[in-house]
């Protein structure tokens, strides 16, 4: 009888929580959690002159989070920009691996140390580096999905890829997507516009994330993007599936890119999704919004904290209890706090 009333309560929770149970959940916080928690490090860590660069993903883990539940990792094929730091983490990349490329240690997966900080990449996870020139990964991701349609309509062609020099790194799965992101700043850039033209165009299995954190660095969103609003702007294109959500929830950010990553698996075409999330620090610590950002604005930007409030809902919910949900986190904080293992 407890065994059925407890597939019973689980079936009821999946169904109020967007299809996700309660493991699920706190499954998600976890991540938004570790993924602060090691901005937070990384900070210390430049404070201490042993990294040379940090520029964090705070604000943008609930979106990055829900993203990193709907793909396939190993899969689909990742172009993230520096705040996906939560999204590469439930893909698979480990808190080790991202402190390994903040170091820029030759161990770092992404790069061998060679690349900055931020710029994730991971063979395994199919995610791809890319540069520090914004939107640049946009006209990338287009390659990539058009090679997927491709060697979908020739399967000779990936045979005759797989058996060329290089062959073994070649990799393509059925229904693989595509996915891109980046801040509404680098949606004012060229190749943003490019991209979205031949995206359409062809119908690419393209999914674009847009995490709309209001400022490209100093710049505020209504004087950069006409009529302050990229999803106004681009809802014209034809195929293209454009939904907006609030970025900083972690259930409708599942729900509106559940339904985006549909639409393009099922190759109707690419998809955009238009974030709404907050930015808590500076854009990286070479910069001080305090210049730009008045004390009300930055105190309502601190009310909308993905963490806070979804730690709140789960404890709300009687999905976690605040005794169990605080001693996670001091274990957590306990850890990160020790002082490196010196060989």
């Amino acid at each position: 009888m407890a065994v059925q009333t407890r597939l019973k309560t689980a079936k009821a929770e999946s169904q109020k929580y967007q299809g996700l149970d309660r493991e699920t959940l706190n499954r998600m916080y976890r991540t938004m959690f570790l993924s602060r928690r090691l901005d937070d490090r990384e900070i210390q860590l430049k404070r201490q002159n042993k990294i040379y660069f940090q520029i964090s993903s705070a604000g943008h883990e609930a979106i990055t989070v829900a993203a990193g539940l709907l793909l396939r990792p190993g899969v689909d094929w990742i172009y993230p920009y520096y705040r996906d730091r939560a999204l590469c983490l439930a893909l698979g990349v480990t808190p080790l691996e991202t402190l390994l490329q903040g170091v820029g240690a030759k161990d770092d997966p992404a790069s061998g140390g060679r690349q900055m900080p931020s710029h994730w990449g991971h063979p395994k996870w199919n995610i791809v580096s890319k540069s520090s020139c914004t939107g640049t990964q946009y006209v990338q991701a287009v390659g990539a999905a058009e090679a997927t349609l491709y060697y979908e309509h020739h399967p000779r062609a990936l045979e005759q890829a797989k058996r060329a020099p290089l062959g073994q790194f070649v990799n393509h799965e059925p229904e693989e997507i595509v996915y891109v992101s980046s801040g509404d700043g680098a949606t004012s850039e060229g190749e943003f516009w490019e991209s979205l033209n031949a995206a359409c165009a062809k119908k690419l299995p393209l999914f674009y994330l847009v995490e709309d954190n209001g400022y490209a660095i100093s710049v505020p969103v209504e004087v950069q993007t006409a009529g302050g609003s990229i999803s106004r702007l681009v809802k014209s294109f034809p195929g293209l599936h454009v939904a907006e959500c609030d970025g900083t929830d972690p259930l409708e950010s599942y729900a509106t890119c559940k339904e985006a990553i549909r639409y393009v698996r099922e190759r109707r075409g690419p998809a955009l999704v238009h974030a709404h999330v907050t930015r808590p620090y500076s854009h990286s610590l070479s910069d001080d919004e305090k210049l730009y950002k008045t004390p009300e604005e930055r105190e309502v930007e601190a009310r909308r904290d993905p963490l806070s409030k979804f730690s709140l809902f789960l404890i709300r919910e009687g999905l976690w209890i605040k005794k169990e949900l605080n001693r996670w986190k001091r274990k957590w904080i306990a850890k990160s706090a020790k002082p490196p293992i010196r060989r």
